[in-house]
């Protein structure tokens, strides 16, 4: 029987440029494993709920993992947000 291991929950973010508040979520592996397979980051807009963007990956970490969500929400304000 694998070993579960605590899993750290989703991360709120608020983006470098605007301020545009993000959720980053996680897709795990294995019950044992504690570092995320895959990263999601949601927007709310309006009353919807979008995927601003994902992304799977190998990482060494789970702070690694907080850091790509951040990057794929930065990138989704710069692509949709006019100043």
């Amino acid at each position: 029987m694998p070993l579960l291991v605590d899993r750290k929950p989703p991360v709120d973010y608020d983006d470098r440029a605007h301020g545009e508040k993000f959720v980053i979520a996680f897709h795990w592996g294995e019950n044992s494993d504690p570092v995320p397979t895959e990263v999601v980051a949601l927007y709310k807009y309006r009353e919807e709920v979008l995927v601003a963007g994902t992304r799977k990956k190998d990482w060494n970490s789970y702070d690694e993992a907080v850091e790509a969500g951040k990057e794929i929400a930065d990138r989704f304000v710069e692509k949709y947000w006019r100043d």
